[in-house]
């Protein structure tokens, strides 16, 4: 990338604090090169974890592994399935066996042929991998065979018994437990990635980092560099690799936003993907402002509802009153939000299609909304618990230690002191704070996910009890509504059980508390096209012309 001089990079600075936009980087491309290559490099918000498609957990981890790995299936930018490594498919009449025929050329970065026993192993692998493989429930909870792999943690040597098989080198057969509308959705996730056996040790991630692990996507891991980025080149072996220009894309760690716009304008990024939320304003007529439109995306709070960490969020009409006294609207002026975000009064977010071709949420929030403001109420709710000025109620937040986490967290402190509660701030990274998180020593944590598929199933079955490696919620009431609901095979029927289930989730019980939804929005060089996006909020590379 281009370098400019420090007395440029401050006059910028005074510019942004001055409420000025910058103006936009050369035209000519920051990665352009005398010999003709290209390199692209892009902001994540924080240190992706180990690059084990088994354990990824967060959208920066994901931003990564996306470039790496050739799956079954992938979303295009309007949310339809597109097939990617399977050439074909065909699903047999009860809708229980699906068999893929996979495409021609498909080859690992070292040259090796990728196989159907490939994508086999790495699913079988994410399985039996133990409790650290966060979204392993979409296969095992799916596949014939699966759930008991998964709890007895088996070698994939020792699952005979779970429905995923390799015919042969270019078809992989997968039986259902039970039939899923949505189950090619479920393949695009990174838990369905191939994996090469010799390489991806099974029950442990140390491996994952190391460049010399053979990946089909349309990059390669090169390098890297702890809280500073990650490196890769062209797979030149990847089945579409004529059709890839970028020769080397670069994932630089940084956590503020403030701090990737200022690089995006020094010419240090060609695209800043975790921007201030002013930006969709200073920047509304300007080329390089882009709209990653829709994405489906939730902001929310993890509840310890065990009790275990803070006993007072064991009682529910505490978790309620908590949510009542979140004016939401309130909260994105105080964030500094931009037209991108909305309040959100239910858990899952817009974008996921109802029984009646309506959109899930709006159509749940025209009925009532399940997590709206009512100071008054939250507060009688408290008393009625027993805390007041003279019995204040204390609990800790944790986040990630950015800008934006912070901002959301204070806003909540003062929210909640309106209801006798005195709030604590905990700050850690992104690693430190997903192992605590994950291990249960948390009180009250800040969360955002995006959709993996599109269906409401996906955000309501992550609260059953064995989709939670830390079960902060174990109720059978809800376990037996979500399968209920999800065995139901009328669609409007298992969607009207499905809003049953999110009313219970949130009004009801206050399992969890929503906060926002979202869009987003990004910076990129002008010089460079062909970013391809989807509604889970993935982005991929392979497309980019200069």
């Amino acid at each position: 990338m281009k370098k400019i001089t420090r007395l440029l990079a401050c006059a910028l600075s005074l510019a942004l604090l001055a409420g000025c936009a910058p103006s936009t980087p050369s035209e000519t491309g920051s990665g352009d090169s005398p010999d003709g290559t290209h390199t692209f490099t892009y902001g994540i918000s924080s240190e992706p974890d180990y690059l084990d498609p088994a354990i990824c957990m967060n959208s920066n981890t994901s931003a990564v592994l996306a470039q790496l790995y050739f799956p079954l299936f992938r979303y295009d930018e309007h949310g339809n399935v597109q097939n990617m490594a399977c050439e074909s498919y065909t699903v047999s009449d009860d809708g229980l066996t699906y068999t893929f025929k996979l495409v021609e050329g498909n080859t690992w970065s070292d040259g090796q042929p990728v196989t159907a026993a490939d994508y086999e192993y790495g699913m079988k692998r994410s399985i039996g991998y133990g409790p650290d493989s966060a979204y392993a429930y979409l296969l095992y909870s799916t596949v014939a065979g699966g759930a008991e792999a998964n709890e007895n943690m088996l070698d994939v040597a020792d699952m005979t018994d779970v429905g995923i098989h390799a015919l042969d080198d270019t078809t992989l057969e997968i039986t259902l437990a039970a039939p899923c509308p949505y189950f090619t959705g479920l393949l695009s996730n990174v838990v369905a990635y191939p994996l090469r056996s010799d390489f991806a040790v099974e029950h442990e991630s140390t491996w994952a980092n190391d460049p010399a692990v053979p990946t089909n996507g349309a990059f390669k891991l090169e390098a890297v560099r702890d809280k500073e980025e990650v490196v890769m080149v062209k797979n030149e072996h990847y089945v579409y690799a004529d059709q890839v220009q970028t020769d080397t894309l670069i994932a630089k760690i940084i956590t503020d936003p403030q701090a990737q716009l200022s690089a995006f304008q020094t010419g240090e990024l060609d695209l800043a993907l975790y921007v201030p939320a002013d930006v969709s304003v200073n920047y509304a007529d300007d080329p390089a402002l882009i709209h990653l439109d829709p994405v489906v995306s939730n902001t929310f709070l993890w509840m310890n509802c065990t009790g275990e960490t803070n006993p007072a969020l064991a009682n529910a009409d505490v978790r309620r009153a908590l949510s009542m006294a979140i004016d939401r609207e309130q909260l994105l002026v105080l964030i500094g939000a931009n037209d991108t975000k909305y309040p959100l009064y239910g858990y899952v977010p817009k974008g996921m299609a109802d029984a009646d071709g309506g959109d899930f949420r709006e159509n749940a929030d025209a009925d009532g909304r399940y997590a709206d403001y009512d100071l008054e109420q939250a507060k009688a709710l408290m008393e009625s618990a027993g805390y007041n000025e003279n019995n204040r109620m204390p609990l800790t937040i944790s986040y990630i230690g950015t800008s934006g986490n912070t901002d959301i967290c204070v806003a909540l402190q003062a929210m909640w002191k309106e209801i006798y509660v005195d709030v604590e701030l905990s700050a850690a990274e992104q690693k430190a704070y997903a192992q605590a998180r994950k291990a249960g020593q948390y009180e009250v944590a800040t969360g955002s996910t995006s959709a993996d598929y599109l269906d409401p199933f996906y955000y309501l079955e992550r609260w059953v009890s064995y989709n939670q490696s830390y079960k902060q919620v174990n109720d059978t009431t809800y376990d037996a509504m979500i399968e209920e609901a999800n065995a139901q095979t009328d669609p409007a029927k298992r969607m009207e059980m499905l809003h049953e289930a999110e009313k219970y989730l949130v009004e009801e019980n206050a399992y969890t508390i929503p906060l926002y939804g979202s869009g987003a929005v990004a910076l990129m060089n002008t010089a460079v096209s062909g970013l391809k996006h989807d509604p889970t909020n993935s982005v991929y590379f392979d497309g980019l012309t200069y």
